[in-house]
Order: C-alpha cells, then structure tokens, then sequence
C-alpha cells in the first residue's frame, strides 16, 4: 500500500524496538517488586504465561494484551506510554459542556420521539396491509452504544469494541471517511474496518498509527484508569449527531411521502 504523506512518528518511534523493550521492563520491575512470578501475573491477567515472558523480553506486544496488564498493576497508561501524536485539541472548538438543564430536555425529545416512531411504523404497516406488500426484513440495531465509551473495570472482553468505537467517534468528529483515516494511518482499509468493528486486536505500533492518523494522542484511544468519562461521552454524543444530521434528507423525503399519502386519503 502506497502513500504520500511521508514517513510517520509512530514509524520512528518503534523503529529500535526499544518502546517494547521500557513497557517489558517496567511489567517486569512491577511484577517483582509484588512478588509475584510469570506464571501468577498470567493467571491474573488471563494471559499464557509465554506471552508474558515474550513482553518482559522486549517483544511486540497488542492492546488487548498491554491493557490487561495494565489493569492488573493499575498503570495509567500515560505513564509508561510516550505521547506520539500531538495532544489532540482540534475537537477543542465543539461545545461540549451542555447544561444538566439542556440535557434534561434532550431527553424527553428522545421520549416523544419514540413514541413517535412507534406511530410512523403503525400507519407503513396499515398501508403495507392495505396493499398486501411484502414484509421488510427486520434490520439489526446498530451496537455501536451497547457499551460505554469509557473504561470500566472488569471489561476485558469489550475493551476491543471500546477503542474501534473511539476511532470511529473521532473520524466521524473530523468528517472522514474510514478509507481516508486508513491512508492518513499507512494501514489497510480491511485492518481499518476491523479494528474499528471490534474484531481485530491491533498491535501497539497500529495504535499509535491510528492515532498519528487521527491527529490524536493515544490517550484518548486507549482505554483505562486514565479516562475522562464526561468528555468521552460527550464527545460520543457529538458524533452520534453528527452522524444523526445525514439522516434528516431521508426524513424529509418522509415527511413529503406522508404529506401526499394524506392528500391522496383525502380525495
């Protein structure tokens, strides 16, 4: 895969192998400062006990692995991880401290919507019965907000799902596509879309990628102790709109469809 925008810091940072052979350390003086042996610190993070003599030994490690470490010792991941990218502050012009107020009533909109909903779908259905049209197949939900945003102890099993949610949050923040983020970030698309789905563990190099890509430090991609709940979820809120305002055109046309339907009663 080509690209033109030049040789990246995530590169450079891991050009030596020495960031793998710090974090291999610091497990290491962590663990034997606990007293604790390989085999212990395997059970505890659910891991074989040959990948943690592969980290201790300075090799490559994954976020899934790294963060189940980290969850065991309790490590902020900003101590032991360099930044990469610059402090990600281009979000910083949104406003996200929306009043308890505003939110109270944001809410209740999502109340009335619903009920809403719930009528729009009684009347297609009276006229796809009227009509003896087909049934539609029922489309899955989207799972994107089955789980929090932010790290909560004990998750292991969605920290995966956590982190592709935050890049898809601040893609979609930025108006990019996946396959822009995937150039910006020298991986494939495929990887891009998987990772983002939840259902490939990226290596740690991969995740300063992304977040070289996204203009972003990786702090707030990784999640743990570290996190802001509040921005996160406002941020989550942000894009969630953002990604709601592509569907108003469909609305629209909607509303016109209903207005027709309504005259074509009436006559």
């Amino acid at each position: 895969m080509s690209h033109d925008n030049g040789k990246m810091q995530a590169e450079a940072l891991f050009a030596s192998g020495q960031l793998y052979k710090d974090i291999g350390e610091i497990i290491y003086d962590r663990r034997t400062a606990l007293d604790w042996t390989q085999v212990h610190l395997a059970k505890l993070a659910r891991l074989n006990v040959s990948v943690i003599r592969s980290i201790e030994a300075g090799r490559p490690v994954s976020l899934e692995t790294l963060s189940a470490l980290l969850r065991v010792f309790e490590i902020d991941p900003r101590d032991i991880l360099p930044q990469g990218a610059p402090e990600g502050t281009w979000f910083a012009h949104l406003d996200l401290v929306a009043s308890a107020t505003q939110l109270k009533k944001t809410m209740k909109q999502c109340s009335d919507y619903n009920l809403a909903i719930q009528k729009l779908r009684d009347i297609i259905g009276n006229i796809s019965k009227t009509f003896n049209l087909p049934e539609i197949p029922a489309r899955l939900p989207i799972d994107h907000y089955s789980h929090s945003v932010a790290f909560t102890s004990g998750e292991r099993q969605d920290l995966l799902e956590i982190f592709g949610r935050r890049i898809q949050i601040f893609r979609t923040l930025q108006g990019a596509t996946a396959s822009q983020i995937a150039h910006k970030s020298h991986v494939s698309l495929t990887s891009l879309s998987l990772i983002e789905a939840g259902l490939r563990n990226p290596s740690l190099e991969t995740v300063y990628r992304i977040a070289e890509g996204l203009s972003v430090s990786v702090y707030y991609l990784i999640p743990g102790i570290h996190d802001d709940a509040d921005l996160l979820r406002s941020l989550d809120m942000t894009a969630w709109a953002m990604s709601a305002q592509s569907q108003l055109e469909a609305l629209a046309d909607l509303e016109s469809i209903i207005g027709h339907l309504d005259d074509i009663a009436n006559h």
